[in-house]
């Protein structure tokens, strides 16, 4: 149990933004040694974040994502890290029942069978891959527990899906310096991890990012785990600005001694020209 606890504490940094339920975060795999985490996660979204910041309503969306996430330490201080995703988006359909009328009534005016075809008004409608990256993660300090590392990836997505996800174009580079540490709270073990970033074309232009996440281990076999992640784009250029932060809670369980699963809600808390999405998760953890 104490090995799967480790395991907990070492993977813990998860993304999402962005597609990735479930990411390392400064630490790395020892050589020969990896790990495969299997996601599901749901959101939606009905309001957004304007200019200003205010919460107001928005058209709703909902989102699955399936994400599989692998990395493995190729040598010592040095992993590789690679994840594929599918994806199924439902945009809203308020003006459903308009642009049926329009149909029906086109037909009726040509002197056509009146026939409605499924799909006519429905909102935007996306199923297939979404985005994939791959890249690596090396080691660059490390005194005592704690660790100073940089990873930098290349994430690419299908012409379909780019639409639907935070992309300008279709391939962006992402580069991050990532701090972990230990800690300790009221007794109780656990550790911190911190990561600066930067992400190329994204909606509004090159990103910023920033993701912390804190993690105890209250009792054997189980990791309570609070993070943020944040995201700007300062050079928008003529595209608007903006600017998102979502929280996420979740709990890691182990299973065996090589099997742990998690569960967690994640939302939107403040933005900027933003949505404001909200939904749960779930993983499945797999170490060897």
């Amino acid at each position: 149990m104490r090995s799967c606890a480790r395991f907990c504490c070492i993977v813990a940094a998860l993304s999402i933004h962005h597609t990735t339920a479930c990411r390392a975060g400064a630490f790395l795999q020892k050589p020969g040694e990896g790990m495969v985490i299997l996601s599901t996660s749901i959101a939606d979204a009905h309001k957004a974040y304007d200019a200003r910041g205010r919460l107001g309503s928005a058209p709703s969306y909902t989102k699955f994502e399936t994400q599989a996430y692998f990395e493995y330490g190729l040598a010592d201080g040095l992993t590789f890290v690679a994840e594929s995703n599918y994806m199924r988006f439902r945009g809203a359909d308020e003006q459903r029942p308009l642009e049926q009328l329009r149909y029906l009534t086109a037909e009726a005016l040509a002197g056509a069978p009146l026939y409605l075809p499924a799909g006519v008004g429905a909102g935007p409608r996306y199923e297939g891959l979404g985005a994939g990256w791959l890249g690596g993660r090396l080691r660059l300090l490390e005194w005592g527990a704690t660790i100073l590392s940089v990873q930098a990836s290349l994430r690419g997505a299908t012409p379909g899906a780019q639409i639907y996800l935070d992309m300008k174009r279709r391939l962006q580079e992402d580069a991050r310096l990532q701090l972990g540490w230990p800690v300790e709270l009221f007794g109780i073990s656990g550790f911190g991890e911190a990561q600066l970033g930067f992400r190329s074309a994204g909606r509004s232009g090159d990103e910023i990012r920033g993701e912390t996440t804190f993690g105890l281990r209250p009792m054997e076999g189980v990791l309570f785990l609070a993070q943020s992640f944040l995201a700007l784009s300062p050079w928008s250029g003529d595209a608007p600005f903006m600017a998102s932060q979502k929280l996420q809670l979740s709990a890691v369980c182990d299973v065996t001694r090589e099997v742990a699963l998690q569960l967690g809600v994640r939302a939107a808390v403040r933005g900027v020209n933003e949505s404001a999405e909200r939904g749960l998760l779930g993983a499945l953890w797999y170490r060897f």
